[in-house]
């Protein structure tokens, strides 16, 4: 009986280690940059946990509409955003089919284009919740993956079949 119980624990316990993915980021000018796959293209986006959405440039979103990386039935509405300045610029929103970080893919996320050139590529909370639980630590990025987690009715389950 003591067997079982420490071969149940034994497996419990190997189920739910969370498999985590770091990244190291890049710094450039003050800020930390994670490199990123959108719908095929390589970038770096500045990883903004104070920004709402993913945001990239008019010409950036100009640049993946024209290479068909990205579509016509991508582009979802337009709106407004208030920027950090608290100044206010009118955007576009529109559907990022693929992201991939660091070999983790996440699906039809929500970024603005802001008008202009000069926007930054930005990865903000619209990706980032994504993710699941993130933490930094100096310059590299901590993706802590939970779909290894087992639930209560699961560990029920397993005690009960030990048992």
């Amino acid at each position: 009986m003591k067997k079982q119980i420490l071969l149940f624990l034994a497996l419990i316990m190997s189920m739910m280690v969370t498999a985590q993915v770091t990244i190291q980021m890049e710094k450039e000018g003050g800020v930390y940059k994670v490199p990123c796959i959108v719908n095929g293209v390589k970038m770096k986006f500045i990883f903004d946990t104070g920004a709402a959405t993913v945001s990239m440039s008019q010409t950036m979103a100009q640049f993946l509409l024209d290479g068909d990386y990205l579509s016509e039935s991508d582009i979802k509405g337009i709106g407004q955003s208030q920027l950090a300045d608290g100044s206010i610029v009118n955007h576009a929103i529109i559907n990022l089919r693929d992201v991939e970080i660091g070999g983790m893919h996440i699906h039809n996320i929500d970024a603005t284009v802001i008008e202009g050139q000069n926007a930054p590529l930005l990865l903000g909370q619209s990706a980032i919740q994504e993710l699941g639980r993130v933490s930094i630590e100096g310059s590299k990025l901590i993706i802590h993956s939970a779909d290894n987690e087992l639930t209560q009715q699961q560990i029920d389950q397993f005690e009960e079949q030990a048992i």
